[in-house]
């Protein structure tokens, strides 16, 4: 494997996105909010946050898998007050983090549209699904119509795939994973429904996204190395500096002559 001899903080552009890991950044990535205009961040014990709208419709969260510190799961919903969430985003915790940022950046979008609640931008029902699964469809990405109430695209490397339920689940969810086929899943979301198709349009232009993700090599997922490729190449190692010739020994001294 080409990154075995490179450095574990060297810097590499890496396609494709879904295949990137996470990263090394924090939440402030993932969660493009303005805190400083009234929406509030708690972080009510290690490793979690939560950051809310100041109407506290918008909420969203992260809880840290207390087996693995590296992982864990991002949830968003819009909450109805002493209901039921009227619909919900979570992402497991090796999505990678600008994806979530692109998401997040479309739902304050919507929220900041409508601030008045006259349209409700956050309940959207109008937006017809295919405005969610387009950008797939003009990237090459398969799609197939099955007879169970699901239609599915499928990545052209066959390693993520998008699955939308138009009748059943209730009608309206979508299930992304990335990973190997026939192997657990690297990293998953799942939308209910309700979830606004133009937060699912901003998820699926983030994952075809031509623009590479900038990942150290400690930080590159090892399941999935074999299967990424690098647009800007791979640096080259540069090779070990050779030690200075020792010098010369001096030559022997002469034998002192002694006069009589």
């Amino acid at each position: 494997m080409p990154l075995d001899d490179l450095g574990p903080d060297t810097e590499l552009q890496i396609m494709p996105r879904y295949l990137a890991g996470p990263g090394s950044a924090d939440f402030q990535t993932a969660w493009p909010f303005p805190f400083e205009e009234g929406w509030s961040l708690h972080r009510p014990d290690a490793g979690h946050r939560i950051a809310s709208s100041p109407c506290l419709r918008v909420q969203t969260g992260f809880l840290p898998d207390p087996d693995n510190p590296s992982s864990g799961t991002w949830t968003t919903a819009l909450q109805k007050p002493f209901g039921q969430p009227q619909w919900r985003a979570t992402f497991t915790g090796a999505a990678p983090l600008e994806l979530l940022r692109d998401f997040h950046t479309e739902l304050l979008s919507l929220y900041l549209a409508d601030e008045d609640n006259v349209e409700d931008y956050l309940l959207d029902a109008d937006t017809p699904a295919l405005v969610g699964y387009m950008p797939l469809l003009m990237e090459d990405w398969s799609h197939t119509v099955r007879k169970d109430g699901k239609q599915v695209f499928h990545s052209p490397d066959n390693l993520a795939a998008l699955w939308h339920w138009y009748t059943e689940r209730p009608q309206g969810s979508w299930v992304f994973q990335a990973g190997i086929p026939d192997q657990p899943p690297v990293w998953k979301a799942t939308f209910t429904a309700g979830t606004p198709v133009p937060l699912i349009s901003a998820f699926t232009s983030s994952l075809v996204e031509d623009e590479p993700l900038t990942r150290t090599v400690r930080d590159i997922p090892i399941a999935t190395r074999d299967f990424l490729y690098f647009p800007e190449g791979l640096p080259t190692r540069a090779a070990s500096p050779q030690p200075p010739p020792k010098p010369a020994a001096p030559p022997p001294a002469l034998p002192t002559s002694r006069s009589r």
